[in-house]
């Protein structure tokens, strides 16, 4: 398993439809108290914090194209898939670095993707490895896509800026099919200075 840092344009297009969604909400408060007498603004801090998760913090699937990736990826867990258990994969947890390779451009999340290596087993290897990537592609990728989290709002980020990360995906309490996942990072110019630190919770639905 496989992430790095990314550019989209997605970052800015769910910005807008979750502003658009409070707007229309907004909309109907002010039209329910006029035509109704109703005042229904005490659910407005729920119905944003509903919106914000859905638009905000759900990851998404895309096909990424090689060049919005803007730094180094990291493998992030490894898998035996032979003799892997339920209890290997509950909690993946992972620290890594990468180092931005993209001059002036803005760090807008993260992707997610998967390699699988078929090496047949030890009693019966296979004559020769095959290997299946759901990277980024140029050829329209796989069906598998990427997942992306995305950074509201993205920073701007240029060459040698470093990233150092702290992921974690844990099973949903509520629901073992789906999964929550966090980000911590520090991000630190070649000069040393640190800009502000990120930490995200991201759904995966």
């Amino acid at each position: 398993m496989w992430v790095g840092p990314i550019r989209s344009g997605l970052v800015d297009q769910k910005k807008n439809d979750y502003e658009a969604a409070m707007d229309d909400w907004y909309g109907f408060l002010e039209d329910t108290k006029d035509y109704y007498g109703v005042d229904m603004s005490v659910l407005t801090r729920p119905f944003s914090n509903e919106q914000e998760k859905y638009y905000l913090q759900t990851s998404l699937w895309s096909n990424l194209h090689p060049n919005q990736v803007i730094g180094t990826a990291a493998v992030i867990k490894e898998i035996d898939c032979l003799t892997a258990s339920v209890n290997d994969i509950l909690e993946v947890k992972s620290s890594f670095s990468s180092a931005i390779s993209m001059a002036s451009t803005r760090l807008c999340g993260f992707a997610g993707w998967f390699d699988v290596h078929f090496r047949g087993r030890g009693e019966d290897p296979a004559q020769k490895e095959i290997e299946l990537t759901t990277a980024p592609s140029s050829n329209n990728g796989t069906h598998w896509g990427q997942q992306i989290f995305l950074l509201h709002p993205p920073v701007h980020v240029d060459e040698e800026i470093n990233l150092d990360v702290s992921f974690s995906m844990n099973r949903s309490k509520e629901n073992h099919r789906l999964m929550e996942v966090e980000f911590d990072v520090k991000i630190s110019k070649p000069s040393g200075k640190m800009l502000p630190p990120i930490n995200k919770k991201f759904y995966i639905e």
